[in-house]
Parts: C-alpha cells; structure tokens; sequence
C-alpha cells in the first residue's frame, strides 16, 4: 500500500504525459478534470500533495478555497498567479500553498514535489509537529542537508527541540541504519567529557577498573549529536577538531590510533561567532562546524503552532495514561496563544502534561493552567474584534479577526460532534435524528462554480443544488448515465436512484 498520495487536478494534457514520467517511489497518483471528485479524494485520503493546475477552471478561487478548507495533513502546489487567486487572502496559514507560473518546466515541478514528498517524510518519521512558515523553511532545509554526508550546526534557543532535528537529519540520511550517538558536553566535567567521546584503556585513571568506548567510537559508520558544543573546553576543542578532521583518535591512556567514520550533527543555544570574537571558541572548530545551519525557531515565532502542538501533547497523553481529556476550552486556547513561551516547546509540553494528568476528563478550562501563564479574567474579549469610534485610517487587523473566525469555526465543529453524539445514542429529538449525517460521513460542498451554474434562486437548498448538477452532468456528459456518475463521483446505482427521485429520467 502507497504511504503518500499525489493529486493531479488538470486539464493540461502536456503535464498528464510529463507526470507518468515521474518516478516517486511509495507514492500513488490521481489525475482529475474535476474539482468536485479531487476534493473529495484529498478529503478521504487525509494526507496528499495537491498539484492544482488553474489553467481552464473558471471557478479556480473557489476550487483552491475548498482545498485549503480541508482538514488533514495536505499540502498545495497551484500553477497560477497568486494575485488572480486572491493575493494572500487565502486559507488560514495553517498549511503548505506553493505557486508556481502555470508554464513552469515540467522538470522544475518534479523537484518541488520531491522535496514536498521528502518534507513529509521528515514531519512523519521526525515526529516534527507545526506548519508555520519558519517550521516550513526548517523542515525544508533538513530534507536538503539530510541525504549530504557532511556537518550540521543546530542553533536555537533552550526548548526548541534541537535533539529532535538531530534525529531527523540522521533518519532522513545514507546512514540512517547506523548508530545515532547524542552526548551533552554542558554536563561533563573536561576530563569526563574526554573519556565519554574517547573512551579511555584499563587503569588510566583511578576508578578506570575496565576499558571503556567512547562515543567516537560506538558511533562509527552513523551520526554523532554534540549537544551544547558550545559549552567544550578550549582545550578539548583542539584534540576534538583533529579527531573530526581525520577521523584518528586515541583513547585516555592509550597509546594506539584506532579509527572511526562518523557525521557529526552539532547544537547549541549559544552565540558561537561572539565566541570566536572573544576567544571562547576556536574559529578553525566553528567554520568545520557550520557547513550547514539549521536554526530552530522560538515558540513566540510560531504561535499559529501552540494550539498543534498543545493538541499534539494533549493526544500524547491521553494515549500514554489512558486519559479522557477531550482538548481546551476557547478561553483556555486564548490563553496558551497569548504567552510569549520563554521555555519554548519545553515549557509548553509540561504544562499540557501537568493539566491533563491533574484533571484526568472532560475538558481542560483556564483554572486548569499554570496562573502565570496569563491573565484569568476580563483579559480576553468574549465578541468579536471591532473597531469602536474608529478613527479615519484605523483598520480591522486581519490577523485577530482570522484567529477568532477560527475559533468560532472550531466551536462549532465541536457543537457538530457533540450532536453527532447525541444522535447516535438517542439522546435527541426524534425529528432532529432525521436524516442526520452518519458518524463516519464526509460532507463535501459541490462545486457548482465548476459546471457553469449558480446557487439555486429558490432558497439555494441542497438538494435543489444536488439536482441542478445531476441534470447538468447528464447535459456535458450528452445523456450518457456512465460518463455521467463517473463526473459526478458517484456509482451508476446511485445515480438512477437519484434521477428516479428527482424525476428526471
């Protein structure tokens, strides 16, 4: 079974042929002419890369708006202007939208697919968490750096999962079946430290009662992680650049040169170019460090992630003591976006772990959190965003309205579900039971746009909607019923019982 999906939605022959061309490996390929039927794939798959060519669609705003409206983990690659489409009025940030020129090289789109398909392996298999912009560029340049066999240089604040790039970076490289070795060098002594990433012989020191490999050694063919590199002693900073030079090394009293072949991924929380400047650090062991840089982003730089990542850790909970906790309230959400998170990812997974462990069900509230976390009362508005006596000039800022439009969105997602709920256990009203949506049901909007047509003039209700398209497929499908259900998406049966009740046989 393919583990990744990759939807085509065109009417460009040229870029059908350039696509069976491709070879992606563990991938599986769908090519639509229809926006209603790839929506509704992406929609059922969960997780894909959309290729949304908006050449032909006269509807091309309303296609890609349902796209970005779908839940999951989906990713959008659309051939077309971006101002044609709406500048940046799009979606909600929340995932990847690339545009590219609609004559774009078929080559050239190859190479994004790819690396899109290689950024999904690292969120997947790194277990990365958030689709912010700076987590993006992140997660791109650890899909490039990670197949090239040389150093790595990890910079970042305390907090901001620098171990777990690390594990990405040697899980996504030529040596990910070989040893992955980390060592903290802030938390050894320099004698200590020389022995940890040396090893050391029988009797070379008091207490050395048995021989004993170092890291260097034990990581030999794999990938070596130096957390706080920045924390080595000048000294050991010398013999350690040779080591990583020529790959020699001899342990605490030894007299032998054993060998040993490692990639050395680095990190730290410092300022290692001031260090150079102030003589803490060796210049020759900086620049051998930082032939790639990867920095990790603060948490205060990523808010639209906080509620994924709080989500994420609530999840992880749930899981690992066999809790109930249903997720946060709209007040306790307002909260967690708000604080500027100087712990970083840190801070954030803790406090998610001591709410949900204290309060064990039911949903976390505002008097669940750390009181330091923010203010309880009479800080956050309970309406939406609007300016009052606006002065001239003064505008709505875009992004407060978003995140409450979202949160209303989520609100009533989860009014739906509790609905559902009642449903399913007769707690309702029996005329509200009436052709409720099953649990396991999607819904998907038709796109009504894509067959020439418009909302119904007589109340625009569904299933006057859902006749309109039946009888418009029939008419571009020239009354053949096959060609017809298969643009609609739906079976043959399906479609003589809906002609049958419309009556248009």
């Amino acid at each position: 079974m393919a583990e990744r999906e990759l939807i085509l939605l065109s009417r460009q022959a040229p870029l059908y042929a350039a696509l069976s061309r491709w070879d992606l490996p563990s991938t599986e390929t769908y090519v639509f002419e229809d926006a209603a039927a790839a929506v509704s794939r992406a929609a059922a798959g969960g997780t894909a890369i959309v290729v949304f060519d908006t050449r032909g669609f006269p509807a091309a705003r309303a296609a890609l708006n349902r796209l970005l409206s779908l839940g999951g983990d989906t990713d959008l690659v659309v051939l077309g202007s971006r101002e044609d489409l709406g500048g940046t009025d799009l979606g909600d940030g929340s995932r990847s939208v690339r545009f590219l020129p609609p004559d774009v090289p078929a080559i050239e789109l190859q190479s994004v697919v790819e690396l899109l398909l290689r950024m999904r392996h690292v969120r997947q298999e790194g277990g990365i968490v958030g689709r912010s912009s700076a987590v993006g560029q992140m997660i791109a340049l650890i899909a490039q750096a990670a197949p090239l066999d040389v150093s790595v240089l990890i910079m970042g604040e305390s907090g901001t999962g620098k171990e777990l790039v690390a594990s990405a970076v040697h899980r996504n490289s030529l040596r990910r079946d070989k040893p992955f070795l980390s060592l903290n060098c802030g938390a050894l002594s320099e004698g200590v430290l020389e022995s940890e990433l040396f090893g050391h012989v029988r009797g070379a020191f008091t207490g050395a009662v048995a021989g004993h490999d170092g890291v260097f050694k034990r990581a030999n063919g794999g990938t070596l992680f130096l957390d706080e590199v920045g924390e080595m002693p000048l000294a050991m900073q010398t013999r350690f650049l040779r080591a990583l030079e020529t790959g020699e090394f001899t342990p605490v009293g030894g007299k032998g040169i054993l060998r040993s072949d490692i990639r050395l991924v680095a990190a730290t929380n410092r300022d290692l170019a001031r260090d150079v400047e102030r003589g803490r650090f060796r210049p020759d062991l900086y620049y051998r460090l930082r032939v790639i840089v990867i920095e990790t982003p603060p948490l205060r730089e990523r808010q639209e992630d906080v509620l994924v990542l709080a989500d994420h850790f609530l999840q992880e909970e749930n899981r690992e003591h066999h809790l109930a906790v249903r997720g946060f309230s709209r007040h306790a959400k307002q909260i967690l976006r708000h604080h500027d998170w100087p712990g970083n990812i840190r801070e954030l997974r803790n406090v998610v772990r001591a709410a949900a462990v204290i309060k064990q069900r039911g949903l976390l509230e505002v008097e669940d959190l750390p009181s330091d976390l923010g203010p309880r009362g009479g800080g956050e508005s309970r309406y939406l965003p609007v300016l009052v006596d606006p002065v001239p000039g003064d505008r709505l800022d875009p992004g407060v309205l978003a995140s409450t439009l979202l949160e209303l969105r989520q609100d009533i997602k989860e009014i739906k579900a509790r609905v559902m709920e009642l449903t399913a256990g007769g707690g309702v009203a029996d005329d509200l039971a009436v052709g409720a949506i099953p649990a396991e049901g999607r819904v998907i909007e038709t796109l009504l746009h894509e067959q020439g047509l418009e909302r119904p003039a007589g109340g625009g209700d569904l299933q006057s909607a859902e006749k309109a398209l039946i009888a418009a497929a029939l008419e571009n499908s020239g009354g053949n019923r096959r060609r017809a259900a298969a643009k609609l998406g739906i079976s043959e049966r399906t479609l003589y019982r809906k002609l049958k009740h419309y009556d248009l046989g």
